[in-house]
């Protein structure tokens, strides 16, 4: 049974984040639900402009701002197509303020955007890659149908 309370949430901004622990615990529920996986422990680390685009640079090699981050730390090996159920454990560092702006962009609500971020990363530390046309088409389908599910 898929614990979804294995996530720690820091906020390094001052910036308010209003989405509900028991909200992003709904999530990662139907997150593990859907992809057959546990999550071992994940930590959410809320980070400004500065701070995401020098982890961006650092470990990716690109220069830019974006919204989220992901890193893995279990084995490449093990990816979402084995037959043993993956346990995920991993970092995201999401930009708050960049979020918020996307949330403007799209016009969505700000814990709508947070939470799909949330999946996006998510995704991300089980396999997924947003590379390509067809693997963002993917995500965005596969954030879409959690997103859907969830009443903020």
């Amino acid at each position: 049974m898929p614990n979804p309370n294995n996530f720690q949430l820091f906020n390094t901004t001052k910036l308010d984040f209003t989405v509900a622990e028991s909200t992003i615990n709904k999530v990662i529920k139907l997150f593990t639900q859907r992809h057959s996986c546990t999550i071992e422990f994940v930590e959410i680390v809320l980070v400004d402009e500065e701070e995401i685009r020098r982890i961006n640079r650092e470990y990716l090699q690109k220069d830019y701002v974006t919204d989220v981050i992901s890193f893995h730390y279990h084995d490449s090996n093990e990816t979402k197509y084995t037959l043993i159920t993956p346990a995920l454990e991993g970092t995201m560092y999401c930009c708050l303020p960049r979020i918020i702006e996307q949330s403007t962009e799209l016009d969505v609500d700000v814990s709508t955007e947070c939470l799909r971020i949330v999946v996006h990363g998510l995704l991300h530390i089980l396999g997924y890659e947003d590379s390509t046309l067809k693997q963002k088409e993917t995500m965005t389908k596969e954030e879409e149908a959690i997103i859907q599910q969830i009443t903020i």
